[in-house]
């Protein structure tokens, strides 16, 4: 990749692809977009993937993943998006797991894309980027006609989600039998119609956080559903991104509370720099944002910032910036369609104020693909919940406590600490752990391990460098922990489970765990 950045000429943004040295920035034409989609059904006709087929997606944000999620999603079938931060095992896993019957990879990740290939047919392979042993090169689906299905049908995502124990679990909603778009893309759609100006809704959306997260390919399919041109940032850099805002005069985008960070570190100086009046409506979500943040983000940009708290399975409030304001540490209310209830462990209702289990009625029921027992761990008739625990005031108005208890959300990204526990306990030097997440003001929580060393094992950094070391060699690079201390015993329950919140609960005194 090139080490400096070459400009996209004033006055000329979206005539040229470009790069910075974090990533390349990709300008992609709605209709550009539609036609290679259209190219991608067809291709995946030709070889023999069938209506309801899954389709493996391995790929940073690029113009060729939206042409293939355009031209699964457009042609009856399901997406499943693979993260290029997965670890070789977890790539191969989720591409079995989701039975995928067409494999598109990006060509710059060789090995996961390897990994998952094991699921797919050899003709079924498609990479685009450069050449891929066993794959076929994207310009055989280029050459393609690009006229749409005779008959377009709706497909559908599955993403892959987790607690904190076992394998990721794919989310299945139920199948659509009518035209097209997704649940998701119309859910994006209806969102930036709800809140950008009507002159507005077709204005330049610029993606800068992975595409393989439900939010922002939500609102990247929402605005081309609009009509709108994409710009797309492969890896996100504050001042680019002010940069891409002001060149390309960009109306709407999705950030999560680590990018907030980042763009207030800048200098004022380099912020003052760039005229950002076009931008309408930044969505955000996926993460907690402490309320200083989000207030000095509204005192800088105005009141554009919109919150949404849900999953992938569904549910969900939202907040706009004057609302927040008034409300300020709220997720905000039940979005349309949907209901919210705070119970207790019995399914009663709580008072006003009193945190409990959230619970939402409404969308479409889901169900985890394989897990007949998580699934109905978390549905109780119409209702489901999240796991997550709240409270709601007495305007409606839903605050988060805990997210899934023992789940860490370090800058937008799930990260499960029973994986990385398994991880400390493979190393011959630990006999017991516990991975919590500590405060951490940029990214908001930071990984965090606590060891018990195994005997003959002389507690220390040198120590500490040799477990992060064999723990660095199984676990993607954002799950090695950032910090470490030694006990000599943890607390544990009359049933040998992990006092985990006795753990953890000494670093938030003094600040409220907004996850």
């Amino acid at each position: 990749m090139p080490s400096d950045e070459t400009v996209t000429p004033a006055g000329e943004c979206g005539a040229a692809d470009s790069s910075t040295a974090r990533g390349r920035i990709h300008h992609v034409r709605n209709v550009h977009v539609i036609a290679a989609g259209n190219r991608v059904a067809r291709a995946l006709d030709q070889v023999g993937v069938p209506t309801r087929a899954t389709v493996a997606l391995l790929g940073a944000n690029t113009p060729e993943f939206l042409a293939t999620h355009r031209g699964v999603t457009w042609s009856g079938r399901t997406l499943t998006p693979l993260s290029w931060r997965w670890t070789a095992d977890e790539v191969a896993y989720v591409a079995a797991d989701c039975e995928a019957k067409a494999l598109v990879a990006d060509a710059r990740f060789p090995a996961l894309a390897q990994a998952a290939a094991g699921a797919v047919r050899p003709e079924a392979r498609f990479a685009y980027g450069g050449q891929l042993p066993g794959f076929r090169p994207w310009r055989e689906i280029d050459t393609l006609p690009p006229a749409p299905p005779d008959v377009p049908l709706a497909g559908r995502i599955m993403m892959y989600t987790s607690g904190t124990t076992g394998r990721p679990k794919g989310v299945l909603q139920p199948e659509p039998s009518g035209p097209p778009p997704t649940v998701m893309g119309a859910a994006g759609m209806s969102m930036l119609r709800l809140f950008l100006p009507p002159e507005q809704e077709r204005g330049t959306h610029l993606v800068c956080t992975p595409l393989y997260h439900a939010g922002p390919l939500t609102y990247a399919d929402g605005s081309l559903l609009l009509g709108a041109d994409l710009v797309l940032l492969e890896r996100f850099d504050p001042e680019t991104v002010l940069r891409l805002i002001a060149e390309c005069k960009i109306v709407s985008t999705f950030m999560v509370p680590t990018h907030f960070v980042r763009l207030l570190r800048l200098p004022d100086a380099v912020r003052a720099r760039y005229d950002l009046r076009s931008l309408k409506l930044l969505l955000h979500g996926s993460a907690p944002v402490a309320p200083d943040i989000k207030r000095a983000m509204i005192e800088w940009l105005g009141p554009l910032l919109f919150e949404f708290y849900g999953g992938t399975e569904g549910g969900g409030t939202a907040i706009d910036s004057r609302t927040w304001l008034t409300h300020p540490g709220s997720v905000g209310r039940p979005i349309p369609g949907y209901e919210l209830a705070v119970l207790d462990d019995h399914g009663a209702p709580l008072p006003t104020g009193t945190p409990g289990q959230i619970w939402f009625r409404g969308g479409s029921r889901f169900a985890y693909k394989g897990d007949p027992e998580k699934t109905a761990q978390v549905q109780r008739d119409d209702w489901h919940t999240l796991g997550d625990i709240g409270s709601v005031d007495a305007e409606g108005f839903l605050y988060l406590c805990d997210r899934r208890a023992d789940v860490i959300i370090s800058g937008g990204v799930n990260i499960y600490p029973a994986q990385i526990e398994a991880a400390l306990l493979a190393c011959p030097e630990v006999v017991d752990c516990c991975v919590i997440g500590i405060p951490d003001d940029e990214w908001g929580e930071a990984v965090h391990a606590v060891v018990q060393p195994a005997a003959g094992s002389t507690a220390g950094p040198a120590l500490a460098e040799r477990v992060l070391a064999a723990v660095r060699s199984r676990l993607a690079a954002y799950q090695v922990p950032r910090s470490m201390e030694f006990r000599t015993e943890l607390p544990r329950t009359e049933t040998g489970k992990l006092a985990r919140r006795q753990i953890r609960d000494p670093y938030w005194q003094g600040r409220q765990r907004r996850i």
